[in-house]
């Protein structure tokens, strides 16, 4: 099994570090299996249907597979059939997870229902609309959310801005926000804030041959100059209002 998941697996254009069978991991430029262990995960996802946004090759969408979904939908702006990363990954797992192109801004519970946990893992910071994705996600969101995002940390004893535009000059990103910052765009996005986790460090995968990281990029992550995230769960208000 080893020898042929490695087959599979060789020649991808990976984003995320994935375990398809024992010992056989994708040469994806982030490791978030460190970052899974911290969510703020609900009690049980045993027996839920789940929505993962932003799937990319669809670390979050195994994991919750992983961790009991029942049924698991993924979406990203990529056509699955164009980059084949979450379908080979799925087929490796034995996953029945299902992947479509859709935008966040488009999920309508009509088309997609509604779920009992869905996952934003950096998304939020990608989006020229953030209060109008989590609109979006709050309509489609019966339980919980979990989001993970990159947050700005100050390098100095002044406090960091609630949310910076284009924090890192170079148009990947249009906002980042601090912790403080994030929870106010849940508040007024219309969740409730549950529970978060403190800030941590993000994980690049392991160095592998023709990735796109810089050795200078790497040691800005390694020293914490960059690379600062937090998880944070929380549900959708029954009625909305200013949050305040």
């Amino acid at each position: 099994m080893g020898g042929a998941a490695r087959e599979a697996i060789a020649g991808l254009d990976w984003w995320h570090v994935i375990e398809v069978a024992p010992g056989v991991v994708t040469a994806g430029g982030w490791d978030l299996r460190p970052a899974a262990e911290r969510m703020p995960w609900p009690p049980s996802l045993r027996g839920m249907r789940c929505l993962d946004v932003g799937t990319m090759d669809g670390f979050w969408a195994f994991e919750l597979e992983r961790r009991g979904a029942i049924e698991v939908v993924a979406i990203d702006l990529v056509d699955p059939r164009e980059r084949p990363t979450f379908s080979v990954a799925a087929d490796l797992l034995g996953s029945r997870a299902r992947c479509r192109k859709l935008s966040v801004y488009d999920l309508d519970p009509s088309d997609v229902g509604e779920f009992d946990v869905v996952v934003m893992g950096y998304v939020l910071q990608m989006l020229r609309e953030p209060f109008r994705g989590l609109e979006a996600v709050r309509a489609v969101c019966r339980g919980h959310l979990i989001v993970i995002e990159t947050v700005s940390r100050p390098l100095s004893l002044l406090p960091s801005p609630l949310a910076r535009l284009d924090a890192r000059r170079d148009g990947s990103e249009w906002f980042v926000f601090n912790p403080r910052g994030l929870r106010k765009a849940l508040r007024l996005g219309g969740f409730d804030v549950e529970a978060s986790t403190p800030v941590f460090r993000d994980r690049y995968g392991p160095p592998y041959r023709g990735e796109r990281i810089s050795l200078g990029a790497r040691a800005m992550y390694g020293l914490g100059i960059r690379g600062r995230s937090v998880g944070i769960r929380a549900r959708p208000r029954l009625a909305t209002g200013d949050a305040g």
